[in-house]
């Protein structure tokens, strides 16, 4: 009765050995990818890179009269 199980044979156990070294390989290259970086800022608008000027604020009140 306990001996209905199969015998591993050297071909069994290469294909066993083969599939584990193909699986492992798989796993293995998944991180490979090239390295991981952000991408450049993007430029901020215009409007916010400009100089103030002079100019009042709206609403406030003006000293010239």
């Amino acid at each position: 009765m306990l001996a209905s199980f199969r015998q591993s044979t050297p071909v069994r156990q290469g294909m066993r050995v083969l599939a584990g070294g193909l699986l492992l390989g798989g796993l293995m290259a998944c991180g490979y990818k090239g390295p991981l970086y952000l991408p450049p800022p993007e430029d901020p608008p215009a409007d916010l890179t400009a100089p103030p000027t002079q100019d009042a604020p709206p609403g406030s009140p003006t000293t010239e009269q």
